[in-house]
């Protein structure tokens, strides 16, 4: 006879059964490395892997041109380019639908966004996507579209490859009222919430594929995924700026000041070499 203590609780072996079915079915593995967050505001490096692919990029499919090199200026200029066409829904009025394209990123989405996204590009691995959520209360418009406590959400993700920055935008200006889909979407931001009411438009220097071509590098499931496009942007051609006059005499002097400090700062050990390069780089761009 068996003894009692020696057998398996069928309950037990069920549990497990139960965890392993639904590990199998969670999708891609995420690793992420976070650069900024904040509610209205994040930025992080994320990695994604199927069950059973090795944490590395040796795939056929891999790796990115990560790191990458931009200034601050040219994300900028990136993000300015950058179009959309609302169609009529939940998010445009059929007077938004028929005024044309707009920008996607405001002008203080685009200063905030930039200084970190080149920090992003300059840390990231040949197998991480630069990813990003931004957010912001719907304001006046709460009373007749939507109720109090509606949350706008933009957000989607960047890499490089072949000389061409490519842009997934999972959401612009998605209406959110709910806190547990709101933190869904910070954790995952490539993650679509729903219809989507809008479009990207090429412009000059870019390209619009639909997202079929790159799910091995995704590894997204496709219901969630389906209607995605990707925007890719031959970069060194988009930031191509026009020549503008130099910084004032005043801007100068106190630009090459701050490089001074920087220098002693970093001869006194009191930054790291990263943090030297990084705000450096920052101040050269201002010139």
């Amino acid at each position: 006879m068996t003894k009692h203590h020696d057998m398996i609780p069928i309950g037990l072996i069920a549990g497990v059964v139960i965890l392993l079915v639904v590990q199998s079915c969670g999708g891609p593995a995420r690793y992420t490395r976070a650069l900024e967050e904040s509610p209205e505001r994040g930025v992080r490096l994320e990695a994604r892997y199927s069950h059973g692919q090795s944490h590395g990029y040796d795939s056929a499919d891999m790796p990115f041109n990560h790191p990458a090199a931009f200034s601050r200026a040219e994300v900028e200029a990136i993000l300015k380019g950058i179009r959309v066409q609302l169609r009529k829904g939940l998010l445009a009025t059929r007077r938004d639908s028929e005024a044309g394209p707009k920008e996607a990123f405001t002008e203080s989405e685009r200063r905030a966004l930039a200084p970190v996204l080149v920090e992003a590009f300059a840390k990231a691995r040949p197998d991480e996507w630069v990813v990003f959520f931004l957010s912001h209360p719907r304001g006046r418009e709460a009373v007749h579209r939507g109720g109090p406590g509606v949350i706008e959400v933009t957000s989607g993700g960047f890499f490089v490859e072949d000389r061409q920055l490519h842009l997934m935008l999972a959401n612009y200006r998605s209406a959110v009222s709910i806190p547990s889909i709101l933190d869904q979407l910070r954790s995952d931001p490539l993650r679509p919430i729903g219809a989507a009411f809008y479009e990207l438009v090429p412009g000059p220097h870019q390209t619009l594929r639909q997202l079929d071509w790159i799910k091995t590098k995704l590894d997204l499931s496709k219901p969630l995924h389906a209607r995605l496009s990707d925007l890719a942007i031959d970069y060194r051609a988009a930031v191509a700026l026009p020549d503008e006059p130099g910084p004032a005499p005043q801007a100068q002097a106190s630009i090459e000041e701050g490089l001074r400090t920087l220098e002693g700062l970093r001869a006194q050990g009191l930054i790291t070499e990263e943090e030297y390069r990084l705000k450096r780089q920052r101040l050269l761009d201002e010139l």
